[in-house]
């Protein structure tokens, strides 16, 4: 081992060649670990703020588009109230509500359970067929 390679491995640092491979040793297991742990970490914060500034020029963008739309139809609506339509708005985008009970949904159950509604029918029509002839 060069002299240099012995300074190196002795101060634990790691440095990199001329064309990017590591010179000086290689990671153990437990430091690539480490390494891999801190890269999804931060990935992982970029995204969280990628989303928290595109949540941010998305509320900018429709506060701006309904003050435009109240200026125009003439609405005395005021900033305070758009704040507060946005605000529930987002509070309330990724929530799920039951249909309300009615001919459609009555027929949208009926559409989803059509086949089993079908073989039901035919066992039915199955055994009547058997039991009167």
């Amino acid at each position: 081992m060069s002299r240099m390679s012995q300074a190196q491995a002795k101060s634990g640092r790691i440095q990199r060649d001329r064309d990017g491979s590591l010179v000086g040793g290689d990671l153990t297991i437990a430091e690539t670990l480490r390494v891999m742990d801190v890269a999804r970490q931060m990935r992982d914060q970029r995204e969280t703020a990628e989303e928290m500034f595109q949540r941010d020029d998305l509320r900018w963008k429709l506060r701006e588009k309904l003050l435009r739309t109240a200026r125009v139809s003439r609405d005395t609506v005021t900033e305070a109230e758009i704040e507060a339509a946005i605000r529930q708005y987002f509070e309330n985008l990724h929530t799920y509500q039951d249909p309300a009970p009615g001919l459609k949904s009555a027929l949208a159950h009926l559409w989803i359970w059509r086949g089993r509604l079908l073989v039901a029918a035919t066992a039915l029509a199955a055994a009547g067929w058997w039991f009167f002839a």
